[in-house]
C-alpha cells in the first residue's frame, strides 16, 4: 500500500466510522457498567458485564455512526477494515487469558483486560490516522499497569477507563470534525 492509498483509505475508514468515536464511546460506556457492576456484584459479574457488552460495542457504534453521523459504508478503507478484524484474534486470546485469571487469580483478570484493551488501541493510529488513539492505548495502559501491580488507583479500574475512554471520544470526535 502507497502513502498515498493509505491515507485514501484511513480517510474512507474515518468517514464511514467517524473517526472511531462512537465505538470508543460505547467502550467507555461498557467499562463504567462493568465498574459499577464490579462494586456492587464483584469481579465475575463486572467480567460477564465486559463479555457480552465488549460484544455489543460495534453493532453499537455502527448504529450511531449510521443514525448520528449519517455515515457511508467504507468503500476504499476495506483493507484496513481487514486489519481491525484480524487484530481481534489477539483480543480473544488476550479475553482468554483474562478468563483463565478469573478462575485463578481474579485480582488480575480486570486488570489484564484493560491491558488487552489499551494494547489494543495503538492499531487504531494505523487505522484512523489520528494519533489520539496511541494516547488513548497508553492512557489505558498506564492505569491498568498501575492495577496489576497492586498499585492502589483513585477509583475502581473498570470506572477509571470508562473515564478515560469518555473523554478520549470527545476529544476524537473533535479532531475528526476538524480533519472533515
Amino acid at each position: 500500500m502507497t502513502d498515498a492509498s493509505l491515507a485514501a483509505a484511513r480517510h474512507d475508514l474515518a468517514r464511514a466510522y467517524a473517526g472511531g468515536a462512537p465505538g470508543v464511546l460505547v467502550s467507555g460506556l461498557v467499562w463504567l457498567i462493568a465498574g459499577t457492576i464490579w462494586q456492587l456484584h464483584g469481579t465475575t459479574a463486572a467480567f460477564a458485564a465486559l463479555f457480552f457488552g465488549g460484544m455489543m460495542i460495534h453493532p453499537l457504534g455502527v448504529l450511531i455512526e449510521r443514525a448520528a453521523f449519517k455515515a457511508p459504508r467504507a468503500t476504499i478503507g476495506k483493507p484496513l477494515e481487514t486489519l481491525a478484524i484480524e487484530a481481534t484474534i489477539p483480543l480473544f486470546v488476550g479475553v482468554l487469558i483474562a478468563w483463565v485469571l478469573l478462575i485463578r487469580a481474579p485480582d488480575l483478570a480486570i486488570p489484564t483486560f484493560a491491558a488487552i484493551v489499551g494494547a489494543r488501541y495503538f492499531l487504531f493510529r494505523t487505522m484512523y490516522g489520528d494519533i489520539a488513539y496511541w494516547a488513548l492505548g497508553g492512557a489505558i495502559l498506564l492505569v491498568a499497569a498501575l492495577a496489576l501491580f497492586g498499585i492502589g488507583l483513585p477509583l475502581n479500574l473498570g470506572i477509571l477507563v470508562g473515564i478515560i475512554e469518555l473523554i478520549a471520544a470527545a476529544l476524537i470526535l473533535q479532531r475528526w470534525r476538524a480533519r472533515r
